[in-house]
């Protein structure tokens, strides 16, 4: 009865990507740049931003899902290594890495988060996501090219990072934003509202934009199954460790058990690193997340 209770939940979030897959393929040739930039820098912001500023994280927190994450990070590395070693695998172990270390927890999390636990648990999401891009975006372009410049310049240049910190610091000041000026405040609160919309109509038009090609189809369903199954009851055992309380290991979970995310399709494109397999990964393990959540957040309420 949980599961289809979870289902739905989540239902409805789906719905929202199908519309905006459905819309991406109507009107195929508009370019998607420019709303990829608005989920980006104003959509996804605003809505960390606020959440972080009006549930500050505090430091024990963020140190658990830092170390939390650590583990997960380190198998996301050491995992296509051995597969790769043992001729488990055909792809690059650097595509695989990225895929099971880099989830879609921000785009398709918060929203999820939100169904599953309460808009006020958005900020804990956040957490997570900060982490994993940090150490994704830094190491794990490092091991994706082999350029230690470049994972820096990316970390660096991330809004999401920068849109965390100023929230943190002014929340934990005690200037939070609802206190502003009704001026700034009705424009904050109109995106924030907006903004999960907006952000999971932008991943429906972005799958849509994927040029599926069906090669490399054992590769994507064992590294799926690592990053939908495999990890997530890893995660399971992390939190049972790091004696979590049960919202906070709850969300911990989720997140991990989030399909790959859409900077993997974005970043083989750019880097032109098996991007076949990117897009693969990140269409397939977004379709099956219906089902897997559903049944992580079972598993959570029954352990």
């Amino acid at each position: 009865m949980l599961f289809f209770i979870t289902l739905f939940k989540i239902l409805p979030l789906f719905i929202i990507i199908s519309l905006g897959y459905i819309f991406g393929k109507f009107f195929s040739d508009l370019d998607n740049k420019i709303l990829n930039k608005v989920t980006i820098w104003i959509a996804g912001n605003v809505l960390a931003f606020t959440a972080i500023n009006s549930n500050p994280p505090s430091f024990i927190e963020f140190n658990s899902y830092f170390w939390g994450y650590s583990v997960i990070f380190i198998l996301a590395i050491l995992i296509p290594y051995f597969l790769k070693k043992l001729n488990l695998i055909k792809a690059e172990k650097g595509v695989i890495s990225f895929a099971l270390m880099f989830s879609n927890g921000g785009y398709l999390g918060y929203p999820i988060v939100s169904a599953l636990f309460g808009d006020e648990y958005i900020a804990k999401a956040v957490i997570y996501v900060i982490v994993m891009t940090l150490l994704s975006f830094s190491i794990g372009i490092v091991i994706l090219t082999g350029n230690v410049k470049k994972g820096l310049i990316n970390m660096l240049k991330l809004p999401m990072l920068w849109g965390f910190l100023i929230g943190w610091i002014l929340g934990v000041l005690g200037l939070k934003w609802n206190d502003l000026p009704k001026l700034l405040y009705d424009p904050i609160r109109m995106i924030k509202d907006a903004s999960i919309v907006i952000i999971l109509i932008n991943i429906g038009i972005s799958l849509s934009r994927i040029k599926i090609k069906i090669f490399d189809l054992y590769d994507t369903i064992l590294t799926t199954i690592f990053k939908l199954v495999i990890f997530p009851l890893i995660a399971v055992f992390i939190v049972k460790f790091l004696k979590l309380d049960p919202i906070l290991a709850g969300i911990f979970v989720i997140e991990v058990g989030m399909p790959v995310g859409m900077n993997v399709s974005f970043i083989t494109e750019e880097l032109n690193i098996n991007p076949a397999l990117g897009n693969l990964l990140v269409f397939v393990s977004t379709l099956l997340s219906i089902i897997t959540v559903p049944l992580l957040y079972l598993i959570l309420n029954i352990i």
